[in-house]
């Protein structure tokens, strides 16, 4: 039985977790969530998922929820073609990583955050907390990215991993929302090489099988 990942076309977590699912090579099924619609809030999902968040791995009678622990899941579960380093030092490189990007960086631009910004204040506080918090997100991973970077394209060496499906589908989301990436040459440098590969084209929000015509970022 394939793996399901449930998710949406558009979100950024369901971005990289597509990635790594490409990355890693296993078959897996792909399960549309209608966000736009509210089904994450119907009873169903929220059997699978009782926070309503996407993405969400199902393999059998496993369900991962996190996209941090879908990379370990992965990896202890299919041992090829690896998502982290295999060295002890490497692997907390790229975890500590991951975990500032999801929590120091994606944690506070947020569509959660962002919709109760603009609800109970105004669209003009929504953009200046935006900017503000985007830039100082994307200063950590340029530090963290460039600090002890082993040599090769990609954030950790000459092959993709964990790292560089997460990053790439946070630049996404600021590219789509005109943040400036003019003082984060490492990330831009790697996610031009992420570019290149298939496993991050299949995975783009575009080519989604959900993604209506007309819809827009």
């Amino acid at each position: 039985m394939a793996l399901e990942l449930h998710n949406y076309w558009r979100s950024t977590s369901s971005y990289r977790a597509r990635i790594l699912l490409n990355l890693k090579g296993v078959p897996w099924e792909y399960v549309p969530v209608n966000i736009a619609a509210g089904e994450q809030h119907g009873e169903a999902y929220r059997k699978i998922s009782p926070n309503g968040f996407v993405p969400v791995l199902v393999d059998g009678a496993t369900v991962i929820r996190q996209t941090v622990l879908i990379v370990d899941y992965l990896d202890k579960t299919y041992p090829e073609n690896p998502l982290l380093p295999v060295d002890d030092a490497g692997r907390r490189r790229v975890m500590e990583f991951l975990l500032s990007l999801t929590g120091d960086v994606q944690g506070r631009t947020q569509k959660r955050v962002r919709d109760y910004i603009e609800e109970h204040f105004s669209r003009d506080a929504l953009r200046n907390w935006f900017d503000y918090w985007s830039a100082e997100g994307l200063a950590i991973l340029e530090a963290l990215a460039a600090r002890d970077r082993p040599p090769g394209k990609f954030l950790h060496g000459d092959r993709p991993g964990a790292g560089d499906a997460f990053l790439v589908a946070q630049l996404f989301n600021y590219g789509q929302r005109g943040i400036d990436f003019s003082n984060v040459p490492t990330l831009v440098s790697i996610g031009a090489e992420c570019a290149k590969l298939d496993a991050f084209e299949k995975a783009k929000p575009e080519n989604q099988p959900d993604r209506a015509p007309d819809s827009r970022f």
